[in-house]
């Protein structure tokens, strides 16, 4: 015998929401992030940020990256609209690679990424130096900070 419903409402299930209603749109952060995904995307971006290239061009430039997923890569890339795909004339179906306008976009927000990683790996060195290891970097270290055992540069 099953259990009665309580306070009088019906055995029935209703509707999930999620069956009833549209789907959420994207925030622009997801947006974005979607753009840069992956281990290799970025690099991808920044070597097309030079130039077209062709696919063994990219292997050559992209650290580690396996052919399968290079290829899937620039496959969604060009999906998302950030990159174009153009077969050479003349060519055993070789393509070229570049950017396309909203590809271009990209160049300041992987720049302003590529500055970070830098200062970053800037410090990372610098306390290596000092301390003889890597150290989790507290929010209140500065760059500009002086390291022990850190030689500072003389002032002329």
């Amino acid at each position: 015998m099953n259990a009665p419903a309580a306070f009088g409402a019906p055995a029935t299930s209703l509707p999930s929401t999620r069956e009833t209603s549209r789907p959420r749109e994207k925030l622009p952060l997801e947006i974005a992030l979607e753009a840069l995904e992956g281990r290799f995307r970025t690099q991808i971006l920044w070597g097309l940020f030079w130039g077209a290239r062709a696919f063994s061009e990219l292997m050559r430039n992209v650290p580690d990256i396996p052919k399968k997923v290079l290829r899937r890569e620039l496959t969604e890339m060009e999906r998302l609209g950030l990159v174009d795909r153009v077969v050479r004339p003349g060519s055993n179906r070789r393509a070229e690679y570049s950017l396309s306008p909203l590809g271009r976009t990209l160049r300041p927000l992987v720049g302003a990424m590529y500055e970070w990683g830098l200062l970053r790996l800037r410090l990372e060195r610098r306390l290596h130096r000092a301390f003889g290891g890597p150290l989790p970097v507290s929010p209140d270290v500065r760059l500009d900070d002086e390291c022990p055992g850190e030689a500072r540069p003389s002032e002329g």
